[in-house]
């Protein structure tokens, strides 16, 4: 047990570390000033090209919210919410109330202040905390969501067991994850990770099974990677307003590896849909 809480701890600091960037609230408004909107006047689609970390970004993120049965007041789980993007889209597309909870400080620090400047204080929360202990109260949730986060969680029935526990019965989850599909080398960096020792990818059938062991039954698994080439031609390249805002010029040699592993069949992005039973 000790060995398996000091691997948890390291990996969190790891995260913490990939994911630390100080002032990040003012990055991202600097990047929506110098795309030529108005960063006095931001909503959150104006955001969307910059706090949506994961493929497929704001579509991405629309075409998951779209399966969680989501209306006017659905208590929404977002584990590992970063900068807020998911969660704020939740709350303005769906009026669903929001808590997201993330392992970065200045992640944290930067969504609660994004998530006040366009409006939406009231109805997200956004908690620093880790997604294997997650203090929140027993059952409080409808729906849960998690996006591009599975892979730096190396004790991934700890987190699903988490998310069973806060979710009402009948809850469902939906994750829209990247998984291990070939046995092909991965170049890194990639975007979750500078190196192999910081991932912890799984195939699908160790994600789901694990979903299982956890209290869900798994209802339906979408592969969206004939998604990647339209993703791909979409994503923009450097600065002003693009994922390279938060993460640095880097970020686009580190999308490309990750597109690189999706065509040639090592990864796959893909949608899970499971219903807390």
């Amino acid at each position: 047990m000790d060995g398996q809480q000091d691997l948890q701890q390291d990996v969190q600091q790891m995260v913490r570390s990939h994911y630390s960037r100080e002032g990040l609230a003012e990055v991202v408004l600097d990047a929506v000033a110098a795309s030529g909107a108005d960063p006095e006047r931001l909503t959150p689609q104006a955001l969307g090209s910059v706090d949506q970390l994961h493929l497929g970004g704001a579509a991405a993120t629309a075409h998951l919210l779209g399966r969680l049965e989501l209306g006017p007041g659905t208590p929404l789980l977002d584990v590992g919410g970063g900068l807020g993007g998911p969660a704020r889209a939740a709350a303005a597309g769906h009026g669903c109330p929001v808590v997201s909870v993330d392992l970065s400080p200045d992640f944290v620090q930067a969504a609660r202040a994004l998530t006040d400047r366009v409006g939406l204080g009231d109805r997200v929360e956004h908690r620093l905390g880790s997604a294997e202990q997650l203090d929140l109260e027993t059952g409080r949730f409808s729906a849960a969501m998690m996006i591009h986060v599975g892979m730096n969680l190396p004790d991934k029935p700890a987190v699903f067991a988490e998310v069973r526990r806060v979710l009402a019965d009948g809850g469902v989850f939906g994750l829209f994850e990247q998984v291990r599909t070939g046995p092909g080398a991965l170049t890194y960096p990639l975007p979750w990770a500078e190196a192999e020792g910081s991932s912890f990818l799984v195939d699908l059938d160790t994600l789901t099974g694990a979903l299982r062991s956890a209290g869900f039954e798994v209802e339906e698994v979408e592969d969206r990677s004939a998604a990647v080439p339209e993703i791909a031609a979409r994503t923009p390249g450097p600065p002003p307003l693009s994922p390279a805002a938060v993460f640095g010029p880097g970020f686009v040699e580190r999308l490309r590896n990750d597109v690189a592993a999706i065509r040639a069949g090592s990864l796959a992005p893909v949608v899970v849909l499971a219903r807390a039973v």
